[in-house]
């Protein structure tokens, strides 16, 4: 039987790759003990994990087996509970090394489905229908780039088939601009994996019509026997949205001020694309624009721990912890209250110099934290260049619309980040 919170010697939950700020805490606050089984190589800005029973290191590109057998001799040594993952990154690792362990969690093959971008939209097609995402193709030639453009009207957004947080997201216009995009792709993307340590990952582009309208996420949890239960719609504001070329995730707000006709239909549409990619013990993370699907991911949503807890009361991370040990995932909130969690990124790439108007960030209406991300000196740029978001910001506000204003403030700043060109 599954341990639960309250059980005495309760198996610890296991983190994989990285745990940050606002992942684990009411975990710990509820009294089950947590561990983590570091990536060695990961740059990601981890929380204070001084009350975790066990801190240890991986070299998460070694062999699958490898790690299998670390955590076997942490569960002989600590004890073990479940594996939780929250990284995109180590979606395959959790779902191979879970198997292999006994632990419920999300299957390889299922995996793999929301691994591989092409794969998803093509499972989508065949177990939704072809009108729930845009027309969409792999590319591998030159002659497949042509053959799509005389498919489907631009633009066109490119993109690797397997990364997230829109890196190395393109918006074509024209057919000149896409082969160039074709080029810095095919040049760019493999020395990401090496970079980032995702050597296991195959290389792979795909292109889709571009498709205008509001963007979502909604997150979900699924039991062991594929019962799906989702979280409240949050919205989302890419770089396009305030005026910056780039796809990156700006602001996520919540609550959603859209109809609940429109959420429902929305939250219909993210429970039919779980389903369709067989995801069971797992949480999925679901992104749309429009009323179209974008992607899924097996794992909670990056943020999506502390604004839904924020804004709602919602303890995600537990109700994940339920469900990876086999009980009813508890998503019942107790508050709404307008929240904006904020990532901007600097508009041009290059060497971080400094990150300005932090005084005036702290007296916006709203402001209640931010984490600085990454160091002056560090390498910065958009989502499209390969970069994560050098600055968090949590805001909160007795209502939506000082929200929106204090989001339209840091968005006004647009020399938020001193960078200094091209590196140097």
């Amino acid at each position: 039987m599954a341990a639960t919170a309250t059980d005495d010697g309760t198996g610890m939950a296991l983190f994989l790759g990285a745990v940050r700020r606002g992942e684990f805490e009411t975990l710990l606050a509820r009294g089950i003990p947590c561990g983590v089984l570091l990536d060695a190589n990961t740059k990601l800005k981890l929380g204070d994990l001084s009350a975790f029973r066990v801190v240890e290191e991986f070299d998460y590109t070694r062999p699958k087996a490898e790690l299998v057998g670390r955590i076997r001799d942490i569960r002989d040594r600590h004890g073990l509970g479940c594996l939780i993952n929250l990284v995109e990154q180590y979606v395959a690792h959790f779902a191979h090394a879970a198997r292999e362990l006994g632990l419920p969690a999300v299957s390889p093959e299922s995996a793999a489905l929301c691994i591989d971008k092409y794969a998803m939209k093509r499972r989508f097609v065949d177990r939704i229908g072809p009108g729930c995402v845009p027309p969409f193709m792999a590319i591998t030639s030159d002659d497949d780039r042509r053959r799509f453009a005389q498919m489907a009207p631009f633009p066109h957004i490119w993109k690797p088939v397997n990364l997230t947080s829109s890196l190395f997201v393109n918006l074509c216009q024209t057919e000149e601009q896409e082969a160039g995009t074709y080029r810095t792709l095919l040049e760019q993307v493999p020395g990401y994996y090496v970079k980032s340590g995702q050597t296991d990952k195959p290389f792979g582009l795909m292109v889709e019509e571009f498709v205008s309208g509001p963007n979502w996420s909604i997150d979900c949890l699924v039991d062991g026997a594929g019962n799906v239960v989702p979280t409240p719609l949050i919205e989302v504001l890419t770089g396009r949205d305030v005026g910056v070329d780039d796809f990156h995730h700006f602001a996520r707000l919540a609550p959603s001020d859209l109809g609940e006709r429109e959420q429902r239909e929305l939250t219909d549409l993210a429970v039919a694309s779980v389903r369709a990619l067989d995801l069971r013990s797992s949480a999925a993370h679901v992104e749309l624009v429009g009323n179209k699907l974008l992607e899924v991911g097996a794992r909670p949503g990056g943020n999506r721990i502390r604004i839904l807890d924020l804004a709602f009361g919602i303890d995600y991370l537990f109700a994940y912890y339920q469900t990876l040990n086999g009980l009813a995932p508890d998503l019942r909130g107790c508050r709404s209250r307008p929240t904006a969690l904020v990532t901007p990124y600097p508009r041009e790439k290059g060497t971080l110099v400094a990150i300005r108007h932090l005084d005036r960030l702290e007296k916006l209406s709203g402001y209640s934290f931010h984490q600085i991300r990454s160091q002056v000196g560090q390498p910065v740029g958009l989502a499209r260049d390969g970069y994560k978001a050098p600055l968090y910001i949590e805001l909160q506000a007795p209502r939506r619309d000082d929200l929106r204003e204090a989001v339209a403030e840091i968005a006004s700043w647009d020399d938020l980040f001193e960078v200094s060109g091209n590196g140097r």
